[in-house]
């Protein structure tokens, strides 16, 4: 039985040089950590997995952006929001730009930016947001809300011919306008020391 149309090909691994010694040869291993999170009664301690960086030439470990990524995703899960990756998943089901993104969602594109990246955590509002997103069908829903939004928006900019309707706003004729431009001129505050 042939196979080859299930074959999945993996990208080749990062050669990783060490920081210390500048040697390639750099391996990796997953250790348990203990991250506190909070402060006073909420203190809590997360327990997680992290890559720990080892150089086989010199023997120094150290931390990378796997690490930090684990813990903002522990914190996450910890939390009850979306990861970075989970965030930056529903725009790219999508097939949007990050601009595209964020003019449909009005969310900022620094923001939309900030989760993605895991330089910040969306609040449970935006989150909640996000998540609704997830399903076709709301995501549809805004799409159309935000195509009418626009096409009313640009109607009112290029606007109807106002010739022939009756104005919504009273407005003064010229004569009571020049009787109320007259007593402003003469309207001064009594009692005030602009006055004395």
């Amino acid at each position: 039985m042939d196979h080859s149309d299930k074959l999945v090909e993996f990208p080749a691994p990062i050669e990783r040089h060490c920081p210390d010694c500048g040697k390639p040869g750099v391996m990796t291993k997953i250790e348990t950590e203990v991250l506190p999170y909070g402060s006073g009664e909420e203190k809590v301690e997360l327990t997680l997995e992290v890559p720990v960086r080892e150089c086989t030439a010199c023997g120094f470990e150290y931390y990378d952006d796997g690490a930090e990524a684990a813990r903002h995703n522990a914190v996450c899960r910890h939390l009850g929001l979306m990861t970075p990756e989970e965030v930056k998943s529903i725009r790219t089901r999508y097939g949007l730009s990050r601009p595209e993104f964020s003019q449909l969602t009005k969310i900022g594109e620094a923001s939309i930016g900030r989760w993605e990246r895991g330089a910040l955590i969306q609040s449970t509002a935006y989150d909640q947001f996000l998540f609704l997103l997830t399903f076709p069908e709301n995501f549809s829903r805004l799409k159309e809300r935000s195509s009418t939004v626009e096409k009313k928006k640009k109607e009112t900019r290029d606007g109807p011919s106002l010739l022939g309707q009756v104005s919504k706003f009273r407005s003064l004729d010229q004569l009571a306008y020049e009787k109320a431009s007259a007593r402003a001129e003469r309207f001064s505050l009594v009692g005030t020391a602009a006055s004395r």
